[in-house]
């Protein structure tokens, strides 16, 4: 008998030192959480629900938030409760980031909403952040004013944060001031991006890859710093190795072909370089060589759109030389032809030289396309004034 208790007695103390770390972290999670509700509940219960409601109202009716916005706001708020504000504080914060930045209504919406911890910032460190950014960049009104509607999260990062990453940007990317501007213009985003997490192992990713030097892997990265957020296993690693197959590329074409159009990374596979690629093969009935040399010359061809670029600037060539096969070898022998606009160039160039009696034939087309604007004066007038002498 005394065996058995002794026997039970072990079996609970031994039972009680493995739960109990288990029992301490559930009771310590069922606590804080018991807590948090109770401030909360204390907290909005020193405020009065007037002001409560107001502000509710103010959110809703004013910057467009949704019941489940509204509900979250309170928790999310990380410098105090915006809805326990006195009234009309939110609408003096929204009226005078609205009047720093020169916001319309929509876009002090959106950043708003998309930020509400905004509102619970002095307005006094809301313009010493906004100054330091705008003076650190070298940043125009309204640069700057995009940098915040295309990244409201920088209004919520410290000075000294952004002052560290805009730092190591410069240095990693070997930039001077006007660079580093120029850089976060075009995607503000990178000053969210992790240094080590994101940037870092996309650039180790990027060099390898392609074979690039630090001067090209800079360059690279300043014509589209927004790669930098696209993801290596499910974009950029399948996009390349589709490329390469496809065009049978070398390594080093390849990497040629992304350093002089960096755009291609930011295309979909199936809705535009394939299309684009069997339209171009097929329309001007191209041999796989054909079609490489062309893409290599102009990779920006994968760019443009079929129907609002290809298609007519070819209808025009074709019309212009009043010959199919004449406008096909034309474009095939001078592929960036496709980037020029038919409205501004082109087509009144066209005129030009018809209501002067020129004859339109290849050698006069290449000149239509290709000859800079003195240049085409000069030959415009000269046939002016050959036809003036005949008169």
């Amino acid at each position: 008998m005394m065996f058995m208790i002794l026997l039970f007695a072990l079996l609970l103390t031994v039972g009680y030192a493995f739960h109990y770390p288990y029992y301490r972290r559930w009771r310590w999670q069922h606590r804080r959480v018991g807590n948090h509700r109770r401030l909360v509940q204390l907290f909005y219960a020193s405020t009065d629900p007037t002001i409560i409601e107001h502000n509710r109202q103010y959110l809703s009716n004013t910057l467009g938030f949704s019941k489940e916005k509204l509900e979250t706001v309170a928790i999310e708020s990380r410098r105090g409760n915006i809805l326990t504000r006195e009234i009309g504080v939110l609408d003096d914060r929204v009226n005078w980031l609205k009047n720093r930045l020169s916001l319309t209504e929509n876009q002090i919406k959106k950043i708003i909403q998309s930020q509400p911890n905004i509102l619970g910032m002095k307005d006094d460190r809301l313009e010493s952040k906004i100054d330091y950014i705008q003076d650190r960049l070298l940043l125009d009104d309204n640069l700057l004013r995009k940098l915040y509607i295309t990244a409201p999260t920088i209004l919520i990062f410290s000075t000294d944060n952004i002052e560290h990453k805009l730092n190591w940007l410069q240095e990693r990317f070997i930039l001077d001031q006007e660079g580093l501007a120029k850089l976060v213009a075009k995607f503000p985003g990178i000053i969210l991006l992790s240094s080590e997490d994101n940037i870092e192992p996309t650039l180790d990713w990027l060099q390898d890859r392609l074979s690039l030097t630090d001067e090209q892997l800079s360059k690279v990265i300043q014509k589209r710093p927004s790669i930098l957020s696209l993801s290596i296993v499910d974009n950029m690693a399948p996009k390349l190795d589709w490329l390469q197959h496809r065009l049978s590329l070398t390594d080093k074409e390849l990497s040629k072909m992304i350093q002089r159009y960096t755009a291609l990374f930011n295309y979909s596979i199936e809705n535009k370089l394939e299309p684009k690629l069997d339209w171009l093969q097929d329309r001007l009935s191209l041999t796989d060589e054909q079609l490489i040399t062309m893409v290599q010359h102009l990779p920006a061809l994968l760019g443009y759109d079929i129907h609002n670029n290809l298609e007519p600037t070819l209808n025009f060539y074709i019309n212009a030389l009043g010959d199919e096969s004449k406008a096909i070898l034309f474009v095939i022998k001078n592929p960036s032809s496709f980037g020029f606009s038919l409205e501004k160039r082109l087509k009144p160039r066209l005129e030009e030289a018809q209501s002067v009696g020129m004859v339109i034939d290849y050698l006069c087309l290449y000149h239509i396309v290709f000859y800079t604007d003195d240049k085409w004066d000069v030959k415009i007038n000269k046939k002016v004034a050959k036809v003036m002498g005949k008169v």
